[in-house]
């Protein structure tokens, strides 16, 4: 990641340099590169729009990529449900099939699955109008030791209490695939 006013300074300083290189072809009249000159001109002159107008603090490749091409708005069905469980009120969000994507990554060992890129959780929880997660999870099972905490995911620290992730199969009747999804999404206040 770099600075924002970093990465226009750099950007502005190699924009006059492909201006004063096109200036010296043409006083050299060496039309032969006057191209490739005016093609760096060009992009390095996109760069420098694009970051004097960036509300972005610091940029990096991911996020410019988000704000250049926004991810695609997923579709799905959900069912609120409330209850107390434990004494703590309780609200699940059951989502039908297909339910939203979960991004997982494989632990070492191979055994267990873990949250860490949070962005589609994030998503989920913006749309649902539930504050974002700050971090990714290792799968409860792999903290536990126990198989029916198998496909669980729990942030303690949520800022509304704690956060319960079931995941699930879904399939995409599109492309014949199947896909890890939120099957069912817990928040209970405390």
């Amino acid at each position: 990641m770099i600075a924002t006013e970093t990465a226009r300074t750099a950007v502005l300083g190699l924009f006059a340099l492909s201006v004063i290189w096109i200036i010296v072809i043409i006083v050299k009249n060496d039309m032969q590169t006057i191209v490739r000159a005016i093609v760096v001109a060009a992009v390095l002159g996109l760069a420098l729009l694009y970051v004097n107008q960036t509300e972005l603090e610091t940029l990096s490749f991911k996020a410019v990529k988000n704000e250049l091409f926004p991810p695609k708005e997923e579709r799905y069905t959900f069912e609120i449900k409330e209850s107390v469980q434990g004494g703590f009120p309780t609200t699940v969000y059951a989502f039908s099939d297909p339910g939203p994507r979960l991004a997982l990554h494989m632990e070492e060992g191979g055994k267990y699955l873990a949250v860490k890129d949070t962005d589609a959780i994030n998503r989920v929880l913006a749309r649902l109008g539930l504050p974002p997660v700050s971090h990714g999870v290792r799968e409860l099972s792999s903290i536990t030791g126990r198989t029916l905490d198998g496909d669980k995911y729990v942030w303690e620290d949520y800022a509304l209490g704690r956060l319960i992730i079931i995941r699930g199969i879904c399939r995409d009747m599109t492309t014949t695939g199947t896909f890890p999804c939120i099957s069912t999404l817990s928040v209970q206040r405390r």
